[in-house]
């Protein structure tokens, strides 16, 4: 039998099943009148579409949803899908290429992601919110050009185009947002 869960109950990070789809609660309210029935609110994230929805909820129980998240490497991509590596099983996940078109941008040999995982339903791929690469290519610096915010166009080993400071040179390690894709700093 499937763990349940009462609506009141529901907190940030629980995962749950409703109406056919499979939610993670973001944030809740409860609000509970002498006369009436609590009621909880809950802005939620279907975890198979990604929309951010609020959902009204009077008494109901639950089906508890235990979502797993388990690190893996990605170790290469065969054309149709990326296919990464669990580092205590060495099982191999392949996830379609279709499915990650934001992540692909960023991901490389040894990347190490967070992939979300529901009975064997594969929900989705995290990213550190930050990762380094390395600069493949980049347009000239503008001789001159003192003034310190133009930028320039550099692109990384995975084809990802950013916007660098003018300094930056090909082969130099840049410091790059997974959420905006937009460039941070230099390492070195």
């Amino acid at each position: 039998m499937a763990d349940i869960i009462w609506a009141k109950d529901l907190r940030p990070g629980n995962t749950f099943l409703f109406k056919g789809n499979l939610y993670q609660v973001i944030e809740n309210s409860f609000n509970k009148t002498a006369m009436r029935e609590g009621i909880v609110k809950c802005k939620v994230k279907n975890l198979r579409t990604g929309a951010i929805t609020i959902e009204v909820l009077t008494g109901e129980k639950l089906e508890k949803a235990p979502v797993a998240t388990v690190k893996m490497l990605f170790s290469y991509d065969d054309g149709n899908n990326f296919v990464f590596m669990d580092n205590t099983t060495y099982e191999t996940t392949e996830i379609p290429r279709s499915r990650l078109d934001w992540e692909k941008n960023f991901i490389v040999e040894g990347t190490e992601v967070a992939i979300q995982k529901y009975d064997d339903e594969i929900l989705g791929v995290s990213l550190p919110d930050q990762i380094v690469a390395t600069v493949t290519d980049a347009e000239e610096a503008v001789q001159g050009n003192t003034v310190t915010s133009v930028q320039k166009k550099a692109w990384i080993a995975t084809g990802f185009e950013i916007k660098v400071p003018q300094f930056i040179k090909v082969g130099d390690k840049v410091l790059i947002n997974t959420i905006n894709g937009e460039y941070v700093g230099r390492t070195h």
